[in-house]
């Protein structure tokens, strides 16, 4: 911000009045001028109810410009890496698992520094995560009632006649379910291969790359079940689409969505305070409605979304990820497999 002062002869003449203006006048020069903090987020719902509900307020309050740049964690992520020493972002936002691959670029714990992690389920901060967590998802099978009326166990995606919609591996959630196909085929944490040859046995599938893909897979019923973000096919539901979110015999596994600070990070206060501010119940308050469950503990849901969030302590600590230090230096090679064996 610039102050320009267009003093006149007849100001500096006008005597007493002059002097008695000066101090008046110069107020804004010594104002303190907005910081900026350059902000990594993804697009659609979340960005939505950032630029209208939350950024508004926080730069307010904090006296900071929030530069605001739509991109997805896994482009993120080697752009980070690719600048080496040079800055890019102040704030990132990114899944738990991208976070995990990219350990050696961010600061050392601040959550000391942040009042609202007091009140955040330890499951979902440093040291537990590699990320701050602000959202929680579980994935679920979701399923075409029609196709597949009742689902016992994960296996049922092997054992039906049915379209199953596979997540691609180089989203996280692709990963779970590769994980959970070779365990169920011999396989285990060490050894993922089992499961891209039990993905390739199945009856009928097709690859979904992302949540918009996947979606609309199930909207046009191009696939009949398929492990799926919990609150996504919550809100197929909620659309009239005739399908159910089930809990198989060997359980769910989920993520942590939250934020994270570079260690070239330009305005570390700025930082500190936004992820502070995400970590508030305030702030996860206004994303219940998208149906994206908190990571805080003072949140209260309405009643009528309160069946559809994870909510509570025991739900929330409970929510398994993957051992990421063990899956992820696997996964160069399980892509090589990956497209030579599914393309």
């Amino acid at each position: 911000m610039s102050s320009t002062f267009d003093f006149n002869r007849r100001t500096f003449l006008g005597g007493a009045l002059g002097a008695t203006a000066l101090p008046l006048l110069s107020t804004p020069a010594i104002a303190q001028a907005k910081s900026r903090l350059q902000f990594q987020c993804f697009g659609g719902a979340y960005e939505e109810i950032l630029r209208q509900e939350v950024i508004p307020d926080f730069e307010a309050k904090h006296n900071i410009e929030v530069v605001f740049t739509v991109e997805d964690d896994v482009q993120m992520l080697p752009k980070l890496i690719v600048a080496r020493d040079r800055p890019v972002y102040d704030v990132v936002t990114l899944d738990n698992p991208i976070a995990f691959q990219g350990q050696h670029l961010w600061l050392d714990d601040q959550s000391s520094k942040m009042p609202n992690a007091m009140d955040v389920y330890g499951s979902s901060l440093p040291p537990q995560t590699a990320n701050y967590g602000a959202i929680v998802y579980q994935y679920a099978l979701v399923h075409d009632k029609s196709k597949l009326p009742t689902v016992e166990s994960w296996m049922d995606l092997w054992t039906n006649d049915i379209v199953v919609g596979v997540p691609h591996i180089s989203q996280a959630y692709g990963l779970t379910f590769l994980y959970i196909a070779a365990v169920l085929h011999g396989g285990s944490a060490t050894n993922l291969k089992p499961g891209i040859e039990a993905i390739k046995s199945l009856k009928k599938f097709k690859v979904y790359k992302n949540v918009s893909e996947g979606r609309s897979m199930f909207q046009q019923q191009e696939v009949d079940a398929a492990l799926f973000y919990s609150h996504r096919g919550q809100q197929l539901i909620d659309s009239g689409l005739n399908l159910a979110r089930a809990t198989p015999k060997e359980g769910l596994w989920g993520q942590r969505t939250g934020y994270q600070i570079p260690k070239t990070c330009q305005n570390v206060e700025g930082a500190i305070a936004w992820v502070n501010n995400a970590l508030g119940a305030e702030y996860q308050s206004k994303f219940l409605k998208g149906l994206y469950s908190p990571t805080n503990s003072k949140v209260e849901a309405p009643a009528e979304l309160d069946s559809k969030l994870l909510m509570g302590a025991e739900t929330v600590n409970g929510i398994r990820e993957m051992d990421w230090n063990v899956i992820l230096p696997q996964k160069d090679e399980l892509v090589d497999l990956w497209v030579r064996e599914i393309g």
